[in-house]
Protein backbone atom coordinates (compact mmCIF):
# COMPACT_ATOMS: atom_id res chain seq x y z
CA UNK A 1 0.00 0.00 0.00
CA UNK A 2 2.57 2.17 -0.98
CA UNK A 3 2.28 5.95 -1.16
CA UNK A 4 -1.24 5.61 1.20
CA UNK A 5 -1.52 6.88 4.73
CA UNK A 6 -1.08 4.92 7.77
CA UNK A 7 -3.98 6.89 9.19
CA UNK A 8 -6.54 9.73 7.28
CA UNK A 9 -8.84 12.16 9.25
CA UNK A 10 -12.45 12.64 7.67
CA UNK A 11 -14.67 15.75 8.52
CA UNK A 12 -17.72 13.85 8.75
CA UNK A 13 -16.24 11.17 11.64
CA UNK A 14 -15.28 11.44 15.24
CA UNK A 15 -12.16 9.14 14.67
CA UNK A 16 -9.18 8.98 13.05
CA UNK A 17 -9.18 6.61 9.94
CA UNK A 18 -6.47 3.79 9.54
CA UNK A 19 -5.77 1.75 6.29
CA UNK A 20 -6.42 -1.38 6.21
CA UNK A 21 -6.97 -4.45 3.64
CA UNK A 22 -10.67 -6.09 3.88
CA UNK A 23 -10.84 -9.36 2.21
CA UNK A 24 -14.52 -8.74 1.37
CA UNK A 25 -16.49 -6.51 -0.38
CA UNK A 26 -17.89 -3.46 2.23
CA UNK A 27 -20.47 -0.65 1.36
CA UNK A 28 -18.45 3.11 1.40
CA UNK A 29 -19.68 5.10 4.07
CA UNK A 30 -19.29 8.11 1.61
CA UNK A 31 -19.82 7.15 -1.58
CA UNK A 32 -22.70 4.37 -0.26
CA UNK A 33 -21.11 2.45 -3.57
CA UNK A 34 -19.53 -1.21 -2.59
CA UNK A 35 -15.44 -1.24 -2.17
CA UNK A 36 -12.74 -4.11 -1.61
CA UNK A 37 -9.38 -4.07 -0.74
CA UNK A 38 -7.71 -1.14 0.45
CA UNK A 39 -9.79 1.34 2.56
CA UNK A 40 -9.41 3.68 5.81
CA UNK A 41 -11.82 1.97 8.74
CA UNK A 42 -12.48 3.14 12.36
CA UNK A 43 -10.44 1.47 14.39
CA UNK A 44 -13.56 1.24 17.22
CA UNK A 45 -14.39 -2.27 15.68
CA UNK A 46 -16.61 -2.54 18.58
CA UNK A 47 -18.99 -0.35 18.20
CA UNK A 48 -18.36 1.35 14.81
CA UNK A 49 -18.12 0.02 11.19
CA UNK A 50 -17.30 3.36 9.63
CA UNK A 51 -15.32 2.29 6.32
CA UNK A 52 -14.67 4.37 3.29
CA UNK A 53 -12.71 4.17 -0.17
CA UNK A 54 -9.23 5.41 -0.38
CA UNK A 55 -10.56 8.01 -3.26
CA UNK A 56 -13.76 9.07 -0.56
CA UNK A 57 -11.64 10.81 2.58
CA UNK A 58 -12.67 13.96 1.99
CA UNK A 59 -9.48 15.85 3.66
CA UNK A 60 -6.78 17.32 1.49
CA UNK A 61 -9.08 16.61 -1.77
CA UNK A 62 -7.80 18.17 -4.22
CA UNK A 63 -9.33 18.66 -8.00
CA UNK A 64 -9.75 15.98 -9.98
CA UNK A 65 -8.92 15.47 -14.02
CA UNK A 66 -9.79 12.41 -16.10
CA UNK A 67 -8.52 11.98 -19.78
CA UNK A 68 -12.34 10.48 -20.74
CA UNK A 69 -13.62 14.67 -19.90
CA UNK A 70 -10.58 16.57 -21.84
CA UNK A 71 -10.33 20.38 -20.27
CA UNK A 72 -12.43 19.68 -17.32
CA UNK A 73 -11.40 19.83 -13.27
CA UNK A 74 -13.77 17.86 -10.85
CA UNK A 75 -14.25 18.83 -7.66
CA UNK A 76 -14.72 17.16 -4.44
CA UNK A 77 -18.48 17.51 -2.91
CA UNK A 78 -18.86 15.41 0.13
CA UNK A 79 -22.74 16.27 -0.66
CA UNK A 80 -24.80 17.08 -3.79
CA UNK A 81 -24.18 20.39 -4.47
CA UNK A 82 -26.88 20.01 -7.22
CA UNK A 83 -31.03 20.52 -7.18
CA UNK A 84 -31.16 17.15 -9.31
CA UNK A 85 -30.14 14.11 -8.29
CA UNK A 86 -26.38 13.38 -10.19
CA UNK A 87 -25.78 10.53 -12.42
CA UNK A 88 -22.45 9.26 -12.51
CA UNK A 89 -21.16 9.53 -16.33
CA UNK A 90 -19.03 6.38 -16.14
CA UNK A 91 -21.48 3.75 -14.71
CA UNK A 92 -24.59 5.58 -15.61
CA UNK A 93 -25.52 4.70 -11.78
CA UNK A 94 -27.27 6.91 -9.35
CA UNK A 95 -24.56 8.76 -6.78
CA UNK A 96 -26.07 8.85 -3.51
CA UNK A 97 -23.09 10.23 -1.29
CA UNK A 98 -19.85 11.69 -1.81
CA UNK A 99 -18.99 12.73 -5.56
CA UNK A 100 -17.19 14.50 -7.82
CA UNK A 101 -18.77 17.31 -9.95
CA UNK A 102 -17.10 19.05 -12.88
CA UNK A 103 -15.85 23.03 -13.40
CA UNK A 104 -17.99 22.73 -16.33
CA UNK A 105 -21.21 21.52 -14.43
CA UNK A 106 -22.09 19.07 -17.16
CA UNK A 107 -20.37 16.12 -15.37
CA UNK A 108 -20.89 13.87 -12.58
CA UNK A 109 -18.83 11.01 -11.01
CA UNK A 110 -18.09 8.69 -8.27
CA UNK A 111 -15.02 8.76 -6.37
CA UNK A 112 -14.28 5.36 -6.68
CA UNK A 113 -15.52 5.49 -10.67
CA UNK A 114 -13.19 9.03 -11.51
CA UNK A 115 -10.15 6.49 -10.52
CA UNK A 116 -10.66 3.80 -12.69
CA UNK A 117 -7.73 3.08 -14.73
CA UNK A 118 -8.33 3.99 -18.76
CA UNK A 119 -6.45 1.33 -19.94
CA UNK A 120 -5.30 -1.91 -17.51
CA UNK A 121 -3.11 -4.81 -18.25
CA UNK A 122 -1.39 -7.15 -16.08
CA UNK A 123 2.27 -8.45 -16.21
CA UNK A 124 1.53 -11.96 -17.01
CA UNK A 125 -0.65 -11.49 -19.77
CA UNK A 126 -0.49 -10.05 -23.85
CA UNK A 127 -4.19 -8.62 -23.27
CA UNK A 128 -4.89 -5.39 -22.45
CA UNK A 129 -8.51 -3.81 -21.85
CA UNK A 130 -9.74 -0.27 -22.66
CA UNK A 131 -12.29 2.03 -20.91
CA UNK A 132 -14.39 3.52 -23.36
CA UNK A 133 -17.34 5.23 -24.85
CA UNK A 134 -19.70 4.11 -27.60
CA UNK A 135 -20.75 6.61 -29.65
CA UNK A 136 -23.22 6.17 -33.12
CA UNK A 137 -19.63 6.73 -34.75
CA UNK A 138 -17.72 3.95 -32.96
CA UNK A 139 -19.90 0.90 -31.68
CA UNK A 140 -18.48 -1.59 -29.80
CA UNK A 141 -18.09 -5.30 -31.97
CA UNK A 142 -19.64 -6.89 -29.33
CA UNK A 143 -22.58 -7.05 -26.55
CA UNK A 144 -21.65 -6.77 -22.94
CA UNK A 145 -20.86 -10.22 -21.68
CA UNK A 146 -23.27 -9.84 -18.75
CA UNK A 147 -27.08 -8.14 -20.21
CA UNK A 148 -26.30 -8.94 -23.71
CA UNK A 149 -26.41 -5.16 -24.99
CA UNK A 150 -24.50 -3.23 -26.96
CA UNK A 151 -25.44 0.26 -24.73
CA UNK A 152 -26.70 0.87 -21.72
CA UNK A 153 -27.84 3.86 -20.18
CA UNK A 154 -29.75 5.79 -17.49
CA UNK A 155 -31.03 9.53 -17.46
CA UNK A 156 -29.58 10.00 -20.97
CA UNK A 157 -26.16 9.00 -19.40
CA UNK A 158 -24.38 6.49 -21.29
CA UNK A 159 -22.50 3.76 -19.03
CA UNK A 160 -18.95 3.31 -20.27
CA UNK A 161 -17.35 -0.52 -21.66
CA UNK A 162 -13.87 -1.88 -20.83
CA UNK A 163 -13.49 -3.05 -24.00
CA UNK A 164 -10.92 -5.65 -25.37
CA UNK A 165 -7.73 -4.71 -27.53
CA UNK A 166 -9.27 -6.51 -30.51
CA UNK A 167 -12.94 -5.44 -29.78
CA UNK A 168 -14.39 -8.98 -29.40
CA UNK A 169 -14.84 -8.67 -25.88
CA UNK A 170 -17.23 -6.13 -23.95
CA UNK A 171 -18.42 -5.42 -20.44
CA UNK A 172 -20.09 -2.48 -19.15
CA UNK A 173 -18.74 -0.76 -15.82
CA UNK A 174 -22.33 -0.72 -14.07
CA UNK A 175 -22.82 -4.58 -15.24
CA UNK A 176 -19.29 -5.75 -13.47
CA UNK A 177 -19.94 -3.71 -10.03
CA UNK A 178 -23.73 -5.41 -10.26
CA UNK A 179 -21.98 -8.83 -10.95
CA UNK A 180 -19.21 -8.47 -8.18
CA UNK A 181 -21.85 -7.46 -5.15
CA UNK A 182 -24.41 -10.33 -6.65
CA UNK A 183 -21.16 -13.46 -6.90
CA UNK A 184 -20.26 -12.01 -3.14
CA UNK A 185 -23.98 -12.30 -2.19
CA UNK A 186 -24.24 -15.94 -3.60
CA UNK A 187 -20.89 -16.88 -1.85
CA UNK A 188 -19.15 -17.52 -4.76
CA UNK A 189 -17.02 -14.54 -4.86
CA UNK A 190 -15.39 -14.24 -1.31
CA UNK A 191 -11.93 -13.66 -1.34
CA UNK A 192 -9.70 -15.27 1.58
CA UNK A 193 -12.29 -18.05 1.83
CA UNK A 194 -11.82 -21.92 0.22
CA UNK A 195 -13.13 -21.60 -3.25
CA UNK A 196 -13.77 -24.82 -5.39
CA UNK A 197 -14.01 -25.75 -8.66
CA UNK A 198 -17.23 -26.00 -8.47
CA UNK A 199 -17.62 -22.36 -6.99
CA UNK A 200 -15.14 -20.70 -9.36
CA UNK A 201 -17.56 -21.90 -12.17
CA UNK A 202 -20.09 -20.64 -11.12
CA UNK A 203 -18.79 -17.75 -10.54
CA UNK A 204 -17.54 -17.19 -14.12
CA UNK A 205 -21.23 -18.32 -15.18
CA UNK A 206 -22.63 -15.50 -13.22
CA UNK A 207 -20.19 -13.05 -14.75
CA UNK A 208 -20.90 -14.12 -18.24
CA UNK A 209 -24.33 -16.01 -18.40
CA UNK A 210 -24.77 -16.19 -21.84
CA UNK A 211 -21.92 -17.79 -23.04
CA UNK A 212 -21.90 -21.52 -23.11
CA UNK A 213 -18.88 -23.08 -21.10
CA UNK A 214 -17.84 -25.92 -21.89
CA UNK A 215 -14.10 -26.76 -20.95
CA UNK A 216 -11.92 -23.68 -19.59
CA UNK A 217 -9.01 -25.11 -21.16
CA UNK A 218 -9.98 -24.16 -23.92
CA UNK A 219 -8.20 -21.03 -25.86
CA UNK A 220 -11.14 -19.43 -26.83
CA UNK A 221 -12.25 -19.73 -22.99
CA UNK A 222 -9.05 -18.88 -21.68
CA UNK A 223 -9.27 -15.58 -23.48
CA UNK A 224 -12.44 -15.24 -22.19
CA UNK A 225 -11.21 -15.94 -18.29
CA UNK A 226 -8.00 -13.70 -18.90
CA UNK A 227 -10.62 -10.99 -19.91
CA UNK A 228 -13.13 -11.62 -17.55
CA UNK A 229 -9.73 -11.11 -15.01
CA UNK A 230 -8.92 -8.34 -15.84
CA UNK A 231 -11.79 -6.35 -15.86
CA UNK A 232 -12.89 -7.72 -12.50
CA UNK A 233 -9.64 -6.55 -11.32
CA UNK A 234 -9.84 -2.81 -12.81
CA UNK A 235 -13.05 -2.47 -10.98
CA UNK A 236 -12.29 -4.00 -7.58
CA UNK A 237 -8.36 -3.04 -7.38
CA UNK A 238 -5.75 -3.80 -5.53
CA UNK A 239 -5.07 -6.15 -3.56
CA UNK A 240 -5.01 -8.61 -6.57
CA UNK A 241 -4.02 -11.29 -4.77
CA UNK A 242 -6.84 -11.42 -3.08
CA UNK A 243 -8.91 -11.82 -5.87
CA UNK A 244 -6.17 -14.29 -8.12
CA UNK A 245 -7.40 -17.51 -6.78
CA UNK A 246 -11.18 -17.09 -8.22
CA UNK A 247 -9.27 -17.63 -11.46
CA UNK A 248 -6.90 -20.07 -11.01
CA UNK A 249 -8.92 -23.42 -12.50
CA UNK A 250 -7.21 -26.96 -12.26
CA UNK A 251 -7.79 -27.58 -15.68
CA UNK A 252 -5.50 -24.94 -17.44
Amino acid sequence: MAGLLAKQNDNKHLHDLELKTREGIFNCNGCKELGFGNCYKCPWVWFCNYVLHVGCISEGRTPLSNPLFKNCQFQFYQKNPLTVAPTCHICALGIRGCMYHCSKGKYSLHPYCATLQTTFSLPDSDMKIKLRRGTKLNLFKSKCLKCDRKNRSSNDVQCLSYVSSDGNLCYHVACMKEACRDNFDRGYFRPGSETNEQRKFLALQNLAPKVVLSSVGQTSEVLLITFLKLVVYAILGEPFDLIAPLFQFSQY
